[in-house]
């Protein structure tokens, strides 16, 4: 597990701890911290941003390796060279040693082309799964957010309905207590 996931589950478990030790006004409302929610949704992007991170860093080895396969064919190359002039200065069949340095001259030039193009097609691949994984971390925090601001949002709503119902009654009681304090006015 990454650590963007191990934070987004951590988000994910304070939000629980947050909805668990708020004040429970009636079923299903709960009354919890605004300050300490804020916190648990602000920090979403910050969890999202870290596989983002994770994916800059595999393009930087990208990088290194096919700087490194450049290197390693230089080399080669340049040892190729020297074991051609070696061969030329030690035989008298110079263009049969001239032809078996180019052939292996070509054979490293394939060799490290291939080398190259795999390390490239290595390193692309793991940012395009490292970037399709970040993607899917922020639509999944987007989604997780949004699922619980609609509730919050239904949870609001139910306990302003509340309130708006208690007042009413509150109301009627006022009305009827007034009523009777009339008609007992009206008897004695």
């Amino acid at each position: 597990m990454s650590q963007s996931e191990e934070k987004m589950y951590d988000l994910i478990d304070r939000l629980n701890q947050l909805w668990e030790t708020g004040f429970h006004i009636l079923p299903p409302l709960i009354v919890v911290k605004s300050q300490e929610l804020s916190r648990i949704i602000s920090s979403f992007p910050d969890a999202i941003s870290n596989e983002i991170r994770d994916a800059h860093v595999i393009l930087r080895k990208k990088d290194d390796i096919i700087q490194d396969a450049k290197m390693k064919a230089e080399r080669i190359i340049t040892e190729a060279e020297n074991e051609r002039h070696r061969f030329l200065n030690e035989s008298s069949l110079n263009k049969a040693v001239e032809e078996r340095a180019r052939e292996i001259r070509e054979q490293v030039i394939k060799e490290c082309e291939a080398i190259k193009m795999k390390a490239f097609n290595e390193a692309e691949s793991t940012r395009l799964a490292a970037q399709e994984e970040a993607i899917k971390i922020k639509e999944g925090a987007q989604r997780l957010a949004q699922e619980i601001l609609n509730k919050l949002d239904g949870d609001l709503k139910q306990l302003y309905q509340v309130v708006a119902t208690n007042q009413q009654y509150l109301a009627d009681m006022q009305y009827q207590n007034s009523q009777l304090s009339s008609n007992y006015e009206k008897r004695n």
